[in-house]
């Protein structure tokens, strides 16, 4: 009986999601994203229970104002950002997100609290189930891999990927040329400045080294999140 409670609440949610074009406008359709894509409430300063999508509204907000038709998201354990990013080009009816992540488990040296996930046919087809599989594609590969990859250039990216500040620092190299002029990148976790367990975090590190006056911090409590537009020099 339990489990039929369940799935029927699943249902109406699917249901009222529809009825509203999938916009993240309804609590419940926000709680539908967070519960189904596993919200980090403290990382991302959300709150399920409010329907606060936290740091999200941030990213949510801004790819809805500047509508970039290209986003890329690097790295994420089960895909909060990537959807909020998704259902912002949703929203707006243009834009698409390239989303990269290796997949590493706790067994590979630089998981950085990755679970494994996209490496498993339910993180394969997440997207897709939820409705935002026209909006996002998932890369299984490192950023390295990626730029040998994919020439394309974004309006939008966000980085959330290796945590070391040899890692964040050559996602920094290899994607700032992909940044479009007047577009925006934005880092997680520029606030933590202890070493965790998963390793020395050195986000912060990199900040300070780059950030300038077209750049501004929301680092409230938590991990903080980092944002600098690209304002090409006269």
């Amino acid at each position: 009986m339990f489990g039929v409670k369940i799935r029927g609440a699943w249902v109406l949610r699917d249901l009222l999601s529809r009825l509203t074009r999938g916009k993240l406008s309804l609590d419940m359709t926000i709680k539908h994203l967070m519960e189904y894509f596993g919200t980090d409430e403290y990382g991302h300063q959300a709150n399920l229970k409010k329907a606060d999508i936290g740091y999200g509204w941030i990213h949510y907000g801004i790819v809805r104002a500047i509508k970039p038709k290209r986003v890329l998201c690097i790295g994420s354990r089960y895909g909060y950002i990537p959807a909020v990013l998704a259902q912002a080009c949703k929203d707006s009816g243009t834009g698409f997100v390239d989303f990269v992540d290796p997949g590493y488990d706790p067994k590979d040296k630089n998981h950085w609290t990755g679970v494994g996930y996209w490496k498993t046919e339910k993180g394969k087809e997440c997207f897709s189930n939820f409705g935002l599989g026209e909006w996002i594609a998932l890369y299984v590969m490192t950023t390295s891999e990626f730029v040998k990859k994919s020439k394309k250039k974004y309006g939008y990216i966000y980085i959330d990927g290796d945590h070391s500040y040899k890692g964040v620092s050559l996602d920094y190299k290899l994607l700032w040329p992909r940044l479009m002029d007047f577009g925006f990148m934005v880092f997680h976790d520029v606030s933590i400045t202890d070493q965790m367990p998963e390793g020395i975090y050195g986000v912060h590190k990199l900040w300070k080294k780059i950030a300038n006056k077209q750049a501004f911090i929301l680092p409230f409590k938590g991990s903080g999140l980092g944002a600098i537009q690209k304002v090409p020099q006269k």
